[in-house]
């Protein structure tokens, strides 16, 4: 029963830990940029592809206007994430008896503000989606399933090694 208990343990912290690393601000295309945005979802490529589009200069500046435009929100929105992960944490590490339905209401909020990201992250794409000629989203269609190709590739490596 004790074991069972520190596994359990041992897990929700692993889960906290790992969901505040990944609230974490990244790097690429600047501190606010696409990469960060779409951490979450399927605009997570969304840099990558459009580097690989060869947009024109009038499409990204209103790519970059896009950005801008959704800039506010996202780091409300992130820096009350980072905030729900530490509120989180710290009523993990408290003193006294924890249990899981303890922190139903933390990770409720998460939930929350992880959707509002991805939704918010979703407007960026289809804003910036409908930039693109259809030649640039066949090619973003050809780089998105290399990539997945490559992922696949990589994930099979490693349990190689296992």
């Amino acid at each position: 029963m004790h074991r069972s208990r520190l596994a359990c343990v041992g897990i929700v912290v692993l889960s906290v830990w790992a969901a505040t690393v990944y609230g974490q601000p990244r790097q690429g295309m600047g501190a606010m940029g696409p990469s960060r945005m779409m951490e979450d979802g399927p605009g997570m490529l969304l840099p990558v592809v459009l580097k690989g589009i060869d947009l024109t200069e009038e499409q990204e500046k209103q790519v970059n206007e896009i950005i801008t435009a959704h800039r506010a929100t996202f780091r409300t929105l992130f820096s009350e994430l980072q905030a729900a992960h530490r509120d989180m944490a710290d009523r993990l590490f408290a003193p006294g008896s924890v249990q899981a339905e303890d922190l139903t209401p933390q990770i409720q909020q998460v939930a929350k503000l992880r959707e509002q990201l991805m939704r918010e992250g979703l407007k960026v794409a289809l804003e910036v989606r409908g930039l693109l000629t259809p030649a640039q989203l066949a090619k973003a269609a050809e780089i998105k399933d290399r990539m997945r190709a490559l992922h696949t590739e990589m994930r099979g490596l490693f349990r190689e090694k296992r």
